[in-house]
């Protein structure tokens, strides 16, 4: 794993957006953790996959995966807010962010990705940690914790921790559309011309709806690049097609029940809850009756709110982590780095 410091000098966008219209509060605590963080690169079969550290080297890990089409900076915000005891792990899943895009002979949906927090977890090194997960984070997540058990002590899963299921009826159909998908020619991403109007319609959309289009465009920054005719995304575009196979309620509701880490589940008041969706519903549902190691606490806040309400979130999650069980550095030990 290698690692290197200086990230508002790699990457140029950040400081400039980091001088615009977010609070200045919220500005200069982003900045310190910019600041602060090193650059990690994990070594893997297919490229590398980046992210920041931050904290005491010593630090018990807590490692930190994101939402689907989102990076590690998603987490930044809340990295400001929590204690600095801990040794903070914000990954760029493959083909977000700055990590490396899967080769094209590979699928690129949900599932493959537990194999790559495994990689992650042999190259860091990591024999206990704490997980946190955000929406499709948090899904990939559960399953991970379902799948290696021994090596996850508490998991916190931010508005997202069952993974959306199939009715067995539509295997067939989703199957076939999603491998049309695949085997078609990729739609490149669109160019905007202008990084204002990329961000404020990416904060009119469902999932970010509540999101401050100055801090959407903060997260933003370390997915897009700048091209001759404007700005435009650099995520997988595989990423928008649908699974080949999804899951069925005969294999998630087993993996619930397979759940042996203690989970906090922090669900958000305007966020999946409010979208309907009838596999989400039928999974929480079966959650409450059989999901006995989860714990679930309504916040309020929108489906990112540990961008927008990092005060609620850090609270929660730093007692059911109890992230304060070692002694607090000074902010100055903190803001050094690794």
């Amino acid at each position: 794993v290698r690692e290197s410091s200086g990230i508002n000098a790699e990457y140029g966008f950040t400081a400039k957006l980091l001088a615009g219209a977010m609070t200045a509060q919220l500005l200069r605590n982003c900045k310190a953790v910019l600041d602060s963080a090193n650059l990690i690169h994990i070594p893997v079969p297919w490229g590398y996959v980046r992210g920041l550290q931050v904290g005491p080297r010593d630090g018990k890990p807590v490692v930190m995966i994101h939402g689907w089409l989102d990076n590690c900076y998603s987490f930044v915000p809340l990295l400001s807010s929590l204690p600095p005891t801990r040794r903070y792990i914000a990954l760029d899943l493959p083909g977000h962010g700055h990590s490396s895009h899967k080769p094209k002979s590979a699928n690129a949906h949900v599932i493959d990705l537990i194999t790559d927090i495994e990689h992650c977890r042999r190259a860091l090194g990591l024999q206990r940690f704490d997980l946190i997960g955000h929406s499709l984070g948090g899904m990939l997540s559960g399953i991970y914790c379902a799948t290696y058990p021994e090596y996850i002590r508490k998991f916190v899963a931010i508005d997202g921790l069952l993974p959306f299921h199939s009715p067995t009826d539509k295997i067939i159909s989703n199957l076939r559309r999603a491998s049309d998908m695949i085997v078609n020619e990729p739609i490149p991403h669109k160019v905007y011309p202008d990084l204002d109007e990329l961000s404020r319609k990416i904060a009119d959309t469902m999932f970010y709806r509540g999101i401050d289009p100055e801090l959407v465009k903060f997260m933003v920054d370390r997915s897009i690049h700048l091209t001759p005719s404007g700005y435009q995304f650099t995520y997988d575009v595989r990423l928008r097609y649908p699974a080949l196979i999804r899951m069925t309620r005969d294999v998630l509701f087993p993996l619930i029940q397979s759940w042996t880490t203690p989970i906090l589940y922090l669900v958000a008041s305007h966020g999946f809850k409010e979208f309907h969706h009838p596999s989400y519903e039928e999974g929480m549902t079966f959650l409450e009756e059989f999901g006995k190691n989860v714990k679930q606490l309504e916040l309020p806040g929108p489906h990112h709110l540990h961008m927008t309400n990092t005060e609620d979130v850090s609270a929660a999650i730093s007692e059911y982590l109890d992230l304060t069980d070692q002694q607090d550095p000074t902010p100055k030990d903190f803001f050094k780095g690794l």
